[in-house]
């Protein structure tokens, strides 16, 4: 993450995203963040600490335990992806890893200074309600969807031993999953012997999974 010192950028997102009429009275001022593609924009692990209206890019949304397969969001002109909404009512409510699927851009601000003025903002408070709204119906339909784990063990069983397999940034698009996320089941299937790791980025099938 790096913080961006361009106003003309900053002026052109705030025009073009329409930021404006997301809030009553005078706009606040925002820190333009920029993340490059594979950074984690929010994780259980660490809150960010920010509400960020995500105005450029593309990012990918999953719950690591789980498994489930992500959720990937692409920035429309019309509208802006909020994060930090739940956070905004709960520190300790930061539920899943959001990741920079490309180069991605968001409008931040610091939620321990901005909470009382954005929880008394009628106008902002209708887009947060949207944007947990559409979280939620994201998650009920991630939860009816077959597992990560899954999906790669059914394509292992139609492998044969000593196929190898490369590409996993392409493997992981096509999954629409993370590359952080595919990684992890594989080596799992190394663990149990089904998989061997080549080298980076490439592995050996062993034997079909049982």
């Amino acid at each position: 993450m790096e913080t961006i010192h361009n106003h003309r950028l900053y002026d052109q997102y705030i025009e073009s995203r329409q930021i404006r009429s997301l809030f009553s009275g005078e706009l606040p001022r925002f820190l333009l963040l920029h993340y490059a593609p594979g950074d984690l924009l929010t994780t259980p692990l660490s809150p960010s600490g920010f509400l960020q209206l995500v105005v450029d890019g593309e990012l990918l949304l999953y719950d690591m335990p789980d498994e489930n397969s992500t959720v990937s969001i692409r920035t429309d002109f019309h509208r802006v992806n909020i994060l930090g909404d739940m956070e905004l009512l709960d520190m300790q409510f930061t539920t899943l890893f959001v990741e920079a699927k490309t180069d991605v851009y968001t409008l931040a601000l610091y939620l321990e200074q901005h909470r009382q003025r954005l929880l008394a903002d009628p106008i902002f408070l209708r887009c947060l309600c949207t944007s947990m709204a559409e979280k939620l119906n994201g998650a009920v339909m991630a939860s009816n969807q077959m597992t990560l784990r899954q999906k790669v063990r059914l394509s292992l069983c139609h492998a044969e031993p000593g196929q190898r397999i490369s590409g996993i940034a392409a493997i992981a698009e096509s999954l629409n999953v993370s590359s952080r996320q595919l990684m992890r089941v594989l080596k799992e299937f190394c663990e149990l012997g089904v998989l061997s790791h080549e080298k980076k980025g490439e592995y050996r099938v062993l034997k079909k999974p049982e």
